[in-house]
């Protein structure tokens, strides 16, 4: 008899990665979310929101393990109280649903975010530091699971620390997706100096992290942050972008005192219209702050990151060119 896993979140950019590698292997998959175009290796869909009992309730029914990886994200158009509720209370809901149907091993993708920039390399003992209503819900999830397992001692408990997650099908929305369209159509200036530092993860990558630790589940909680190695200046990524779609980039960039009023209008525009404008405070706020990241420790228990950093942009830039554009990446790249 196959395994049953829950995939919360089925119908987003990682659980359409994660479905298909797990189906693959031989799982019994079931998936819930609160949209439709779940991946069609599912057996079972339960659409509803996770803050509704009955819903975790029919989702939890004759499963085994539970993948949380529902969430609210996005720099723009989401409020405090959405995030709390989406990533706390729906999580809260879940975890109680999962106590009651009896599940012991869970899987949970929490975020880097929870632990606050830092131009250092920070690793999983670094406390909870988060500086956004993102990282902050994802902490409390986290510590909700802490203290589940503490009441159910024979629980194993998984927890992954992902940084910006990208590559061939990411959303509009996601940060390297708007980097790469922003070069490519000559819409990107260089704001700030360039010098901090980003941890990103690669989603093939980070998906054999996570078969590669599924694998070493132990009773208790395990915490794992999992980036891309080497870690990139945020310079040396746009220099990386420019060259694979075949453009020069400029010599000179904007200073953040200069930026800041443009933003500040653009800020008062998105308020007063709706409309997510590139640029804002916030996004240049975060292109300018370092999120480094140690994930030392998986690769100290033998896990080598099967795409290298060169070979992910690649990938990812000729995706973007082909489906947005119809083109192929310069031959030259």
């Amino acid at each position: 008899m196959s395994t049953t896993l829950l995939i919360t979140g089925a119908s987003g950019y990682i659980a359409s990665y994660l479905i298909p590698s797990l189906h693959k292997r031989g799982y019994t998959l079931v998936g819930v979310d609160r949209d439709g175009g779940a991946p069609p290796e599912l057996d079972r869909f339960v659409q509803g929101d996770l803050t509704d009992t009955r819903v975790c309730e029919r989702a939890l029914r004759d499963v085994d393990a539970v993948f949380h990886l529902a969430a609210a994200k996005g720099d723009w158009g989401i409020s405090e109280e959405e995030y709390y509720r989406d990533n706390l209370e729906a999580t809260r809901v879940l975890v109680e649903a999962g106590k009651e149907a009896g599940i012991k091993d869970w899987v949970f993708y929490s975020t880097v975010s929870a632990l606050g920039p830092s131009h250092e390399p920070v690793g999983e003992d670094a406390g909870l530091d988060p500086i956004n209503p993102y990282g902050g819900s994802k902490a409390e999830a986290e510590k909700l699971f802490h203290k589940m397992t503490e009441n159910t001692p024979e629980s194993r408990m998984l927890i992954i620390r992902p940084s910006v997650v990208y590559g061939p099908g990411n959303p509009p929305s996601t940060n390297i997706y708007r980097l790469i369209d922003a070069i490519y159509n000559r819409r990107f200036a260089m704001v700030g100096p360039g010098d901090a530092i980003k941890s990103t993860s690669y989603i093939d990558n980070l998906l054999e992290g996570t078969l590669f630790l599924m694998k070493r589940m132990e009773l208790g909680v395990q915490t794992y942050i999992y980036v891309d190695e080497p870690a990139l200046t945020t310079g040396a990524l746009v220099k990386r972008i420019y060259k694979l779609l075949g453009k020069t980039p400029p010599s000179w960039h904007i200073p953040l005192s200069v930026a800041s009023p443009i933003t500040t209008v653009s800020d008062w525009a998105a308020d007063l219209t709706g409309i997510d404008f590139p640029i804002t405070a916030a996004r240049i706020e975060k292109f300018n702050r370092s999120t480094n990241f140690d994930a030392s420790k998986i690769r100290e228990e033998g896990f080598e990151q099967p795409v290298s950093n060169e070979e992910a942009l690649r990938t990812t830039a000729e995706w973007h060119l082909r489906h947005e554009y119809d083109v192929p990446l310069p031959t030259s790249a």
